[in-house]
C-alpha cells in the first residue's frame, strides 16, 4: 500500500533551504532550456494531452483527508540533492524558499538547488549545452517546454537519460498512474521517442477552452437590434452581415459597421475567421492544414471542397462583409480595432473575447454561436486536442536519476497541478469541499462539480505581484478537465460573473456540439532524418498556401482558371513526398 503523506505546501521544512547555491547561476557557463520544434512537426498545443475519454472527471486529491493530502510517495527512501535549472520569472520571489519547492522537498526527501537562468534565449542556450554532448557542466534536472524532436536529438547525443524503466514500474509512478486515471489518457505514447524510449516527464493540461481555438463570436446587442435569429448556415450568416454593414447600429452616423474581422493567417492568433468559414466546406486541419481520414494523411488545401470554400469567402470579401485588412492585419492592429471607442466589429473568431480591454462591458456582450453549416451540410469546428509535452529532463550528469524521476512523479500529482496554476492552498485557493459557504461563489461549468474555490485569481495570475507560492507552470503538471471546468470564483451575493458565464457557455457549446472531425493528428514526433527531409518543405507549403489563399479571395488569382496550376506548384514544392513522411510518422505513433 502506498503511503499517503499528510502535509501541505510550506507547512514544514522552512529551515531546509539555508545557504542555497544561488551562486551557481553566476558560474555556469551556459544557460539552457529548449529548442521548440516546428509548429506542425512534433508539438501540440501549450495546453496538453489526450482525448475526451474522461470528460467530466473531477478532482481526487485532497479527498483522502481533511488536510488536502496531495501526492503519493514514490521512488527511493534516501534523501537526494538535485540541482535544477529553470528559466527566471520576475513573478517568483525566490525559487529556493518557494512554498512549492519546500513541499516537494518534504514529500520527496530532496534538497533542491534551483538555479535560475535568463529567460531570454533560454531555449537556445539549453539546446547548445545538450547538443554538445559534454555532460560535465549539466545539472541533474532541467525544467522548461521541450520540443519532441529536440528531446530526441539530445537523447542521441547522450545528454539526457531514458526514463522508460521507471515508467514501467508501478512503484515508481504512483502519481503518474493516478494522472492516467484522472485524465482518462495514458499519455506516454505522446512523449515516446522513435526508438521506443521516454526521455522526460510531461505536462498535460486538459482544457475545454483551448481545444477549440476558433469559436465564432457575434455582438449580441446588434443581433437584437436587427431582430434576427442566430445564423446556422453560411448563407444566413452572409445575409446577416449584409444587414450589419448597411445599418448604423452603433448610432454614430457613420458607415463604419464591420460584419467580420480578423488578422492575417500564419503567426496570428486572430486568423480564425478564415478557418471558421472554410470549415463549412472542408475541415482546415491542424496548423499546417493537414487532415486524416481513415488513417490516411491528406492536405485540406488540395480538395474541391477547399476550392468551393474559397469561392464563398471571395464573395464575402467582394461584398465588404469581411474587412479587407483582415488579410494583412497583425494582432495588435486587430486589438486596437476591437477596442475602438464605438463598437464596430460584429463578428470574429478566437478562443475568447479576452482581447477586449478589461472593465469594458463589450467583452460580456459577444456571445459564441455554433459552427456554420455550408451548402453540403458540412460544419466542422477547429479541434486541437490536448496533448502531452515533455517539461522535465534528467541529464546524463545526474548521479541519482531515480530521485530525479521521483521529482517528476510528485509534480504529476493533482495537488501540484493545481498549485502550479493557482498558488498556495489556504491562501490563493481551497478545495471546494473544504469551503464552508459556497453560496458566495460562482457556479462551475455546466455538468461539472466544483473543484476548487479561488480568491482573487486575477491578481495572483495576471497581476504584477511578486509572490512565493508557486512555480507558475514551470515543469510538469497534469490537470484533468474537471479542474479548470470546476473552478469557482467569489461573487457578490452568489450572482454569476457575466464574462465567466458567457465563456463557460461557449466552452460547453463547442465541446458538446459534436462538430470536431472523427480523426485528427494530435501531435507527431519526427526523427531527425524526417525533420531534415520535410522541415523546409513544410514551411514552403504553408507559405504558398496562405499566399494563394489571399490571392484567391481577393481576386488577384482566378480560382477556376489557376486552380490546376496551384495544385501543380504544390507538387513541385514537394507535397507528395511531404505527405509520405508525415504518414510514416503518424503510423508509427498511432497505428
Amino acid at each position: 500500500m502506498v503511503q499517503i503523506v499528510n502535509q501541505k505546501m510550506g507547512k514544514k521544512g522552512k529551515n531546509m533551504k539555508k545557504n542555497k547555491m544561488m551562486i551557481m547561476a553566476k558560474v555556469l557557463p551556459i544557460a539552457l532550456c529548449t529548442v521548440l520544434l516546428a509548429a506542425c512537426g512534433d508539438s501540440g498545443s501549450d495546453e496538453s494531452a489526450g482525448t475526451n475519454e474522461n470528460v467530466g472527471a473531477g478532482t481526487d486529491a485532497g479527498k483522502e483527508s481533511e488536510e488536502g493530502d496531495a501526492a503519493e510517495e514514490s521512488g527511493t527512501e534516501d534523501s537526494a540533492t538535485l540541482t535544477v535549472w529553470v528559466p527566471e520569472s520576475i513573478r517568483i520571489e525566490d525559487w529556493n524558499t518557494n512554498d512549492m519547492t519546500l513541499w516537494l522537498e518534504e514529500q520527496g526527501g530532496f534538497d533542491l538547488n534551483i538555479v535560475t537562468l535568463p529567460a531570454d534565449g533560454f531555449s537556445e542556450k539549453v539546446n547548445m549545452s545538450l547538443s554538445a554532448g559534454d555532460i560535465g557542466d549539466l545539472p541533474d534536472v532541467i525544467l522548461g517546454n521541450f520540443g519532441d524532436s529536440a528531446v530526441w536529438s539530445w537523447a542521441q547525443a547522450g545528454s539526457v537519460v531514458s526514463l522508460t524503466d521507471y515508467y514501467n514500474d508501478p512503484d515508481k509512478t504512483p502519481n503518474i498512474r493516478k494522472a492516467y486515471e484522472r485524465t482518462g489518457v495514458d499519455y506516454t505514447k505522446q512523449i515516446t521517442s522513435p526508438d521506443g524510449n521516454i526521455y522526460g516527464v510531461a505536462t498535460l493540461n486538459q482544457s475545454y477552452g483551448n481545444e477549440y481555438p476558433d469559436k465564432l463570436w457575434i455582438y449580441k446587442p446588434w443581433l437584437d437590434a436587427l431582430d434576427r435569429e442566430v445564423p446556422t448556415t453560411t448563407e444566413e450568416f452572409r445575409e446577416l452581415l449584409k444587414l450589419v454593414s448597411t445599418t448604423d447600429l452603433n448610432g454614430n452616423g457613420k458607415a463604419d459597421e464591420i460584419g467580420m474581422a480578423g488578422a492575417r493567417l500564419g503567426g496570428s492568433g486572430y486568423g480564425g475567421y478564415a478557418r471558421v468559414l472554410m470549415n463549412a466546406f472542408e475541415y482546415t486541419g491542424d496548423v499546417c492544414y493537414r487532415t486524416v481520414k481513415d488513417g490516411v494523411i491528406g492536405a485540406a488545401y488540395t480538395t474541391d471542397e477547399w476550392k468551393e470554400g474559397l469561392s464563398y469567402i471571395k464573395e464575402m470579401f467582394s461584398e465588404n462583409l469581411i474587412l479587407g485588412q483582415s488579410l494583412s492585419m497583425g494582432d495588435d492592429e486587430f486589438k486596437t480595432l476591437i477596442n475602438s471607442d464605438e463598437p464596430v466589429v460584429f463578428s470574429f473568431a478566437y478562443f475568447a473575447p479576452d482581447m477586449i480591454a478589461s472593465g469594458s462591458d463589450r467583452a460580456n456582450e459577444y456571445i459564441a454561436i455554433d459552427t456554420l453549416a455550408g451548402p453540403g451540410g458540412v460544419n466542422y469546428a477547429t479541434y486541437r486536442p490536448t496533448v502531452a509535452n515533455i517539461s522535465l529532463l534528467v541529464t546524463a550528469n545526474c548521479k541519482n536519476p531515480e530521485a530525479a524521476f521521483k521529482l517528476g512523479d510528485l509534480m504529476s500529482s493533482e495537488y501540484i497541478g493545481i498549485s502550479q496554476r493557482w498558488g498556495k492552498e489556504g491562501v490563493n485557493w481551497d478545495y471546494a469541499e473544504n469551503v464552508d459557504d459556497m453560496s458566495t461563489f460562482s457556479e462551475p461549468l455546466n455538468g461539472f462539480e466544483p473543484s476548487i474555490a479561488t480568491y482573487d485569481d486575477a491578481s495572483f495570475w495576471s497581476g504584477t505581484e511578486v509572490a512565493n507560492y508557486s512555480w507558475r507552470q514551470t515543469g510538469p503538471y497534469v490537470r484533468q478537465y474537471g479542474i479548470a471546468c470546476g473552478v469557482v470564483i467569489p461573487t457578490e451575493g452568489g450572482s454569476g460573473d457575466p464574462y465567466t458565464e458567457n465563456l463557460n457557455a461557449a466552452w460547453i457549446l463547442y465541446q458538446t456540439s459534436g462538430h470536431q472531425p472523427e480523426e485528427v493528428i494530435p501531435k507527431l514526433i519526427l526523427t531527425e532524418e524526417e525533420t531534415k527531409a520535410i522541415g523546409e518543405v513544410e514551411s514552403n507549403l504553408v507559405k504558398y498556401v496562405e499566399e494563394c489563399w489571399a490571392g484567391f479571395v481577393t481576386g488577384s488569382m482566378d480560382i477556376d482558371g489557376q486552380w490546376d496550376g496551384y495544385l501543380e506548384e504544390l507538387d513541385k514544392i514537394g507535397l507528395q513526398e511531404y505527405l509520405s513522411v508525415v504518414q510514416t510518422a503518424y503510423d508509427r505513433m498511432y497505428k
